[in-house]
């Protein structure tokens, strides 16, 4: 049976992991990220060690950063140091003598979800990643949203408050300058000093906390996040009418009451002939749904599946 060899490249690690010929993972583990220009060695090595176990057939990786997947290339990236430009695909071809095919991160993560995750069998939609940014990917018809240059799909760089917070895009009001995880922990810190609370090491997951706990700066700051998220969740709903919005990151992985009260105020926001079904859910992949999605279109590019 055919095996395939799936990278996820993160500015902080790489994930790895081994599917058989029906995309069942096998194995997974992960490598701190080298500098840029060690990266195709890394995963060249990783490759030779898979294969003393099983024979590979194919590559598939999920990276950060923008991409051209049909070169393989890494366009540009600001979490890699020197790894905007790299022939990704090319050079890993080159040592392995093997199909590599390269895809977006937050691409990669949507269509893991839609081909074995929380939207399996549905062919319309969203993939939200919060985070630093939002990261984001849109699936019509079954298929990834590219656009003339590769670029579609930014949905965090829509705006969503005229005139609002500069983003580093170089607009004002980006949908990730309010609902991204950073800017829910800046504005906690920010409304925490307002009220005198001393601020030490705080994340999205310890002002949930606070939430759950019923601290009343904490539940404001709460508040305010999810109308931002609903807001831009809303947009999209209008603009595109997806099946679903996957919604994952850090934030979004422990128990409490996000996805619900994130799809209430959805319900306030869109029209009524949009239903009133919970349109936002969470990723079901979580953390390995960029190597799914990196082994789906290896696969696909052996033609040994059909597309989702």
């Amino acid at each position: 049976m055919s095996h395939i060899a799936c990278f996820d490249i993160g500015g902080t690690f790489i994930k790895y992991g081994v599917f058989d010929g029906h995309g069942h993972l096998l194995s997974k583990g992960k490598t701190t990220t080298p500098i840029s220009n060690e990266i195709v060695d890394v995963l060249n090595e990783k490759v030779k060690t898979f294969q003393l176990d099983q024979p590979i057939s194919a590559i598939g990786i999920s990276s950060c950063g923008l991409v051209d997947h049909k070169r393989g290339m890494i366009l540009f990236s600001n979490n890699i140091d020197g790894y905007s430009g790299t022939q990704l695909g090319e050079k890993l071809s080159h040592l392995t003598h093997l199909p590599v095919s390269v895809e977006n991160d937050v691409k990669s993560a949507c269509l893991g979800e839609m081909w074995q995750g929380a939207v399996k069998g549905k062919s319309e939609a969203v993939f939200l990643t919060l985070g630093t940014g939002i990261g984001s990917s849109i699936v019509m018809d079954g298929q990834v949203m590219h656009g003339s240059g590769g670029l579609a799909g930014e949905l965090g760089h829509t705006v969503i408050v005229a005139g609002g917070k500069p983003c580093s895009c170089g607009r004002k009001g980006c949908f990730e300058r309010y609902a991204s995880t950073s800017a829910f922990v800046q504005d906690y810190k920010d409304e925490a000093i307002r009220n005198g609370i001393g601020v030490e090491i705080v994340s999205g997951e310890t002002i949930m906390e606070l939430v759950m706990a019923g601290d009343p700066v904490a539940l404001g700051v709460y508040q305010r996040f999810i109308r931002y998220i609903s807001i831009g969740v809303s947009n999209v709903i209008h603009l595109l009418n997806p099946e679903k919005i996957i919604i994952g990151g850090g934030i979004t992985e422990g128990t409490g009451p996000l996805f619900q009260d994130i799809n209430n105020q959805v319900r306030n926001e869109v029209m009524d002939v949009y239903g009133c079904e919970d349109k936002v859910i969470a990723s079901a992949l979580g953390n390995d749904a960029g190597l799914y999605g990196a082994c789906y279109l290896a696969l696909n590019r052996l033609n040994m599946k059909e597309s989702v």
